[in-house]
């Protein structure tokens, strides 16, 4: 697994890079020795509270946490714990599923424990079709929040490219174009 430690308002010291590095190096055992592995970790400060946010992404698998705590160790805690049960998850719905050859072969699942019963799959309980109306970012954008969603579905009229507006975490907004 490949680490980038990064700081928003905070200088990370050493303490703190050694301690997240060694808090998700146990979860190394949970993807195979040769599949590549970034970890991105990201510390940000608040008014009352540090952010701890853990992206890690391989070939075949993006796992993403985020939490907010009083200080950065208790985050870091608080959202490996979060991870696993992403993970836990994952496995969940792969066994419910029999989709393993695709989802999750960077993964070493038998390494990843269950707990409780297992949990019955979620369902798509609704579908909708969309008939894409070409149209620049700026009318996307104003339809989008005149309807209050956080994302938004078009075509681009200028690449004729389908594309999803979205609100960003972090504030603002970021598109996503889908290569056909």
């Amino acid at each position: 697994m490949r680490y980038q430690i990064i700081g928003h308002g905070i200088d990370v010291s050493p303490a703190m890079k050694k301690q997240a590095i060694k808090k998700l190096q146990r979860m190394e055992k949970y993807f195979d020795e040769n599949a590549d592995v970034k970890c991105n970790i990201t510390f940000s400060v608040g008014h009352h509270d540090q952010t701890v946010e853990i992206s890690i992404n391989s070939k075949t698998e993006n796992l993403r946490a985020k939490v907010k705590a009083v200080d950065s160790y208790s985050a870091l805690d608080l959202v490996i714990d979060k991870l696993e049960g992403q993970m836990r998850k994952m496995k969940t719905r792969l066994l419910n599923t029999h989709k393993k050859n695709s989802l999750g072969e960077d993964m070493r699942l038998d390494l990843i424990e269950t707990i409780g019963e297992v949990e019955p799959l979620d369902r798509v309980v609704k579908r909708k079709i969309l008939n894409l109306i070409p149209m620049d970012i700026d009318e996307a954008l104003a339809r989008m929040e005149a309807l209050g969603h956080d994302f938004f579905i078009y075509l681009d009229s200028e690449t004729a490219k389908k594309c999803v507006l979205y609100k960003r975490t972090a504030g603002g907004y970021g598109v996503i174009e889908v290569v056909e």
